[in-house]
Order: structure tokens, then C-alpha cells, then sequence
């Protein structure tokens, strides 16, 4: 069984839900998912003001996913805020046609038609892409 699938229906399970409910559609408030490294450390937290939750996928409205270092420091690397996202939990994949912004301490993406891919800790952005970057870059134009 998927991680993320695990760590889904273990949260759930004191809230009375069952897996066969969870495989039904069904919707949740205030969600929220935490993902942790085999270590222990915070990996990834996934929320939402709602949720409808069936076996294959996760859709969430005012989602926010956090970012973490997964280690001891525990220091939140990216953020990623959409209005509207889908969640495929076998593949680890967050994705949404809408609007997405990515905060980072050295920059900030906006855009539409997003994809996160946890496993390779990539964002992908197919339109309207617009970055600030708030580092310093020395070097750019050499």
C-alpha cells in the first residue's frame, strides 16, 4: 500500500471513518495529511478547507502543501497555495488546471496549469509563469 494512502487512512480511522468509507467519495472538512521521512521528520503536509476522498485520488479546494527540509531542522522549504488541486496518491503527483503560487524564502512563482511531482521534487507551471526572485544574482548577464 502507498505511503501516502497509509498515512491517509490511519489519520482518518480515529475520526470513525473506515477504509471502505474513504473508497466511497468521501468529503471532509478541514482536511489535512502529513508525510514524514522513514526518519521521522516532517516531509510534507497537505491541506485543504475541503476534500472529496475516494481510493484512486484527493481533490482539494484552498489547498496549501508544505514543504519541509525532512530533517531534524524541520524548516519549511516551499509552500504551494491553489484554489483548486487534485491529489493522486499512488503516483505522489499534486496537480491543478488553475492558478498556483509557489513561495520559497529566495523567490515566488505564479502561473496556471501546475503539476508537483514529490518524488522528484519538481513544479511544473504550463502557462502564465511569472517568477520573482528575491535572491541575489550576481552573475546573470555574464
Amino acid at each position: 500500500m502507498n505511503f501516502i494512502r497509509l498515512l491517509l487512512l490511519l489519520g482518518a480511522l480515529p475520526l470513525g471513518l473506515s477504509a471502505q468509507t474513504l473508497t466511497a467519495g468521501t468529503p471532509v472538512e478541514s482536511f489535512r495529511l502529513p508525510t514524514f521521512t522513514r526518519e521521522g521528520h516532517r516531509s510534507m503536509l497537505l491541506q485543504g478547507s475541503a476534500a472529496l476522498v475516494t481510493a484512486a485520488r484527493i481533490e482539494l479546494r484552498e489547498m496549501t502543501l508544505t514543504l519541509f527540509s525532512g530533517d531534524a531542522r524541520n524548516l519549511v522549504e516551499t509552500v504551494i497555495l491553489s484554489p483548486v488541486a487534485t491529489v493522486n496518491p499512488e503516483s505522489e503527483e499534486v496537480e491543478g488546471a488553475g492558478v498556483v503560487r509557489v513561495i520559497r524564502d529566495d523567490l515566488e512563482i505564479t502561473g496556471h496549469g501546475w503539476r508537483y511531482d514529490h518524488a522528484q521534487k519538481k513544479v511544473s507551471i504550463t502557462r502564465d509563469a511569472r517568477i520573482v526572485f528575491r535572491a541575489q544574482l550576481p552573475d546573470i548577464l555574464k
